[in-house]
């Protein structure tokens, strides 16, 4: 018996992609946001991909790094963040696979 090893998602790499949605979420590591980008150019265009990042906003998480990326600049402490005010943002995400063979957006690049 034959099977062929499927897989779902966009290759690992590099893509032009946008910023579109940024969902809110609890899962049993507790509260989480999902990003999600679309990339916008070549054999993938339209395809999305994602990073689930924890919910916090502190300077060394995830949903910080990826903030700052989008927004170009660090969020000031105090400041309040509007995740939907940002989508659209252009840039170039890097697509890397897990431990578990999953792909994800590893980084965002911000473009212009």
């Amino acid at each position: 018996m034959k099977f062929t090893v499927e897989r779902s998602g966009v290759p690992v790499g590099s893509y032009g992609a946008k910023f579109v949605q940024a969902e809110a979420f609890s899962n049993d590591f507790g509260d989480a946001v999902r990003l999600s980008f679309e990339v916008v150019a070549g054999e993938h265009s339209g395809a999305t991909c994602t990073r689930i990042v924890s919910a916090k906003l502190t300077p060394k998480s995830g949903l910080y790094r990826f903030v700052q990326a989008i927004a170009g600049r660090k969020p000031e402490a105090g400041e309040e963040i509007d995740l939907a005010a940002m989508y659209g943002t252009a840039g170039m995400i890097v697509v890397q696979e897990t431990d578990s063979g999953a792909v994800r957006v590893e980084s965002f690049v911000r473009m212009g």
